[in-house]
C-alpha cells in the first residue's frame, strides 16, 4: 500500500491535509441546502456594523460554496497549494467581519484556523511525496 511507504512526517501531513478537507467540506455541504437560514443569520449578525448589507448578504451566498470546492479539492489533493491560498483570503476576511462584529472568540478560533493552513502551506513539499508515488 502506498501509505506505507511514506515516513510519519509525510503521512501526517496527508491526514492533516485529509481532515482540514473533511472540516470544509462538510461546513459547506450542510450549510447549501440551508442558504437562505445561513445567509439571515450572517446579515443579522452584521446589522449593527459598519459592513455594507449588500457585501455581508453578497459574502454569506459565497461562503458555503467556497467551503465546499476548497474541502473538496484539500480531499482530493488537487490544486493544494491554490486552494490553501485561496482558504487563507477567505479566513482573513471572516477575520476582518468578526472583527466588524466584535466576536474576538470567533476571531480567536479563525486565526487558529489560519494557524494550521500556515501549517498545511509549510509543510506541503510532503505532501508532493504521495503524488510522485
Amino acid at each position: 500500500m502506498i501509505l506505507s511507504n511514506l515516513n510519519n512526517k509525510t503521512l501526517a501531513i496527508h491526514l492533516f491535509r485529509i481532515s482540514f478537507g473533511i472540516n470544509y467540506f462538510f461546513h459547506g455541504i450542510v450549510r447549501i441546502p440551508n442558504l437562505d437560514t445561513f445567509v439571515t443569520g450572517m446579515q443579522n449578525t452584521f446589522q449593527d456594523t459598519l459592513l455594507p448589507s449588500f457585501l455581508v448578504t453578497s459574502l454569506a451566498y459565497a461562503i458555503p460554496f467556497a467551503e465546499f470546492i476548497i474541502g473538496l479539492l484539500l480531499l482530493l489533493n488537487k490544486f493544494t497549494r491554490e486552494t490553501l491560498i485561496a482558504t487563507f483570503i477567505l479566513m482573513n476576511i471572516l477575520v476582518i467581519g468578526s472583527s466588524f462584529a466584535q466576536k474576538w472568540d470567533l476571531v480567536g478560533l479563525q486565526c487558529t484556523y489560519i494557524g494550521f493552513l500556515f501549517l498545511l502551506l509549510y509543510f506541503m513539499n510532503d505532501n508532493l511525496n504521495l503524488k510522485n508515488k
